[in-house]
């Protein structure tokens, strides 16, 4: 049991990303750059962006994670995307033209690592 236990315990360790640098969140709004958030200080809030239009999506930070909380777009994929952690990661609502995504460098190998 102990060696089934220590072979998962390996397994999940090497499993996890390594990660070189901080970590920062950038919002987009309408296509340009509507706010950028460092990921390495802790914080818990949320940022609300509004549209011309009256639309919205609330934005959620809590420890390091970030996703779109709200929003009143009608096909809710951008909430639906759930917790962004890692570099590239993005969420997309068209319909109140917002792009979140996460930057930063990992040292993992990738399928686009050649």
């Amino acid at each position: 049991m102990l060696a089934i236990a220590s072979i998962i315990a390996i397994y999940v360790i090497q499993d996890q990303p390594k990660l070189d640098g901080n970590l920062s969140l950038e919002i987009y709004k309408d296509g340009d750059l509507y706010q950028e958030v460092d990921l390495s200080v802790s914080q818990n809030s949320q940022i609300t962006i509004t549209g011309g239009e009256g639309n919205f999506n609330v934005v959620e930070i809590k420890d390091g994670l970030v996703r779109v909380k709200e929003a009143d777009c009608p096909n809710q994929v951008c909430v639906k995307t759930g917790w962004l952690s890692m570099p590239g990661q993005t969420a997309f609502c068209a319909p109140n033209r917002l792009k979140i995504t996460i930057k930063g460098k990992s040292n993992e190998v990738d399928a686009l690592t050649y």
